[in-house]
């Protein structure tokens, strides 16, 4: 009878082991994208190479001088809503290579986009300039929710 109850145990601390694994595992996949609103502008060739290794999150491709600082702050309340960070290219970078095009560089989006890519490619972006600057936030933050819900919660 011992040796019944020590297998029954056995099996019940496997089961357990393997359900906090599988949980850990998931959860692991789901925070791909979380974070709190920071978004780090990459040089081209690091962009590069994170698309490469892990191409994977919220990128924004920055071309507009003149309006960047807005859509950068837009950008990034709305990731602070969302609990998500992102990466920018800005192709005013001074190693940015003028003769290249985005793609070059790993991104598939236009310019002056947020971009939402998983493994390397792009699933959807949303355009700045398509929105009046009072409604971009809003646009950015069901943007951000949307992409979150579809690409990376199970």
């Amino acid at each position: 009878m011992n040796r019944k109850y020590g297998l029954i145990s056995l099996i019940a601390g496997l089961v357990l082991v393997l359900g906090v694994g599988v949980v850990f595992v998931f959860s692991q996949g789901a925070s791909e994208v979380k974070g709190n609103g920071d978004i780090e502008e990459l040089s081209p060739q690091a962009m590069k190479k994170f698309m490469k290794e892990e191409g994977t999150g919220f990128i924004i491709y920055s071309l507009d001088k003149d309006n960047r600082d807005t859509y950068l702050y837009s950008v990034k309340k709305a990731m602070e809503n969302n609990n998500v960070e992102g990466k920018e290219l800005n192709s005013l970078h001074p190693s940015f290579d003028v003769s290249k095009n985005q793609m070059y560089y790993g991104l598939e989006q236009n310019a002056d986009t947020l971009a939402v890519y998983k493994d390397g490619e792009m699933k959807n972006q949303i355009d700045f300039e398509e929105y009046e600057s009072s409604e971009l936030e809003a646009e950015l933050d069901h943007f951000i929710q949307m992409s979150k819900e579809t690409y990376f919660e199970n």
